[in-house]
């Protein structure tokens, strides 16, 4: 059985409350991902900001007066993170943190062990898995040792 710990990132990038809604906007543009995690002093999990989270706070800066490039140097990322989490342990299964994926339709786990963050698995880690499994499958298919039950 594969477990979480076998894919998830373990250097993760993250923020703190004080970083601002820009300053996190940027990380994630500059390392191109899609999830960040918000850390406190004592690095426990205070929340996540997504790429969703990024559009929607974006949509609501347009709206203001101000021009959108002031308020988002300025807007907290409390604000903006999403605080309701569901997270992993890294001796979860994949397969149950799968699920829970697509049964709460969100796109990361935090990956937890002792209430400190230790990595994080995305939507992403499971393509690679999958895409993994289909090439061993054509790989057994084209050499004929394909098991009837694989």
């Amino acid at each position: 059985m594969l477990k979480v710990k076998e894919i998830m990132t373990t250097k993760v990038i993250s923020v703190t409350p004080e970083n601002t809604f820009g300053q996190t906007k940027a990380l994630m543009t500059e390392h191109h991902i899609r999830h960040i995690p918000v850390l406190d002093e004592a690095k426990k999990l205070m929340g996540i900001v997504t790429q969703r989270d990024v559009l929607r706070a974006q949509s609501s800066c347009l709206q203001g007066e101000e021009s959108s490039a002031m308020k988002e140097d300025s807007a907290s990322i409390l604000a903006v993170m999403s605080d309701h989490l569901k997270s992993v342990h890294p001796q979860d299964s994949l397969r149950s943190a799968g699920i829970l994926m697509q049964s709460h339709k969100i796109g990361c786990l935090p990956v937890l062990e002792d209430e400190q963050l230790v990595g994080i698995i995305t939507d992403s880690d499971f393509v690679g898995v999958a895409i993994n499994l289909i090439e061993e499958q054509d790989y057994h298919e084209e050499q004929g040792t394909m098991d009837d039950d694989f």
